[in-house]
């Protein structure tokens, strides 16, 4: 099978004008420094009911920079009744600000004291 040049330079091109887009892209994996502030706010939760509704809610949470980990206690075969700890970057988001994207993701949202 022979590649005709035309065909082989477009695809040379496309991989060398990507660079400069691909580099402006937000990098969603860059760990964040062990320096800069964290809190934690454990809540019970009461999520909408989808077969992937933890999934559903972690995916948006980790979609805000802010938020550094989500970690469940408890069953995961439930949407209701939920046991989160959710560590986040007091820099970025306040907790207030948290509460409020949660109330968003969620049917039913309390704080648990710990």
């Amino acid at each position: 099978m022979r590649t005709r040049p035309s065909l082989l330079f477009l695809f040379v091109l496309a991989q060398a004008c990507a660079g400069p887009v691909a580099m402006a892209a937000p990098r969603h994996d860059e760990p964040v420094a062990a320096s800069e502030p964290r809190e934690t706010l454990i809540v019970q939760l009461d999520l909408p009911k989808t077969a992937s509704c933890e999934e559903t809610f972690d995916l948006a949470l980790y979609g805000s920079r802010a938020v550094d980990l989500v970690s469940w206690e408890g069953t995961t075969t439930k949407c209701a009744g939920r046991k989160a700890k959710i560590r986040y970057l007091s820099k970025r988001i306040t907790r207030e600000a948290l509460m409020e994207q949660l109330k968003k993701l969620a049917t039913k949202v309390e704080v648990v004291t710990q």
